[in-house]
Order: structure tokens, then sequence, then C-alpha cells
């Protein structure tokens, strides 16, 4: 994800900003679960859902930024 990007839309646009800030916490969140040495299955669905939302999130991320810019993402 370019942060530098959406850090520069998210100044701009309240809705990318929020996006941007969710996307942080569930990174954070998966950063905080994978320090372990061991992760119980449990976990490993954690991690995975988490890591299937902040997907989700980026690619919405990326839709409103090519709406409000029209600019051309890879």
């Amino acid at each position: 994800m370019d942060k530098e990007l959406i850090r520069k839309f998210s100044k701009k646009y309240e809705d990318i900003r929020d996006l941007f800030e969710k996307h942080q916490v569930l990174e954070n969140e998966v950063a905080q679960i994978s320090q372990k040495n061991y992760l119980t299955p449990e976990e490993e669905l954690k991690v995975k859902q988490l890591k299937r939302e902040k997907l989700y999130i980026k690619e919405q991320i990326y839709k409103l930024i090519k709406k409000y810019e029209g600019i051309e993402i890879d």
C-alpha cells in the first residue's frame, strides 16, 4: 500500500481518512498477534480474518482515490 499517497488523500477526504485509520488499527492488531512464537488455531484464524479485512479496506481506499481524482493506480 502506498501510504504516502493515501496520507495525501486522507488530508483531503474524510472517508479515506476513516478507512485508513481502520486499516492502521487492523495492521497493528495483526502485528501484535503475530509477535507470538506460537499461534493457536483461533489466533491463526483471527489473523487471516484481519488480513482479509485490511485488504478489503485497502481496495475501498483505492476505489475512492480513483473516484475522486481519476488516478490510475496499479
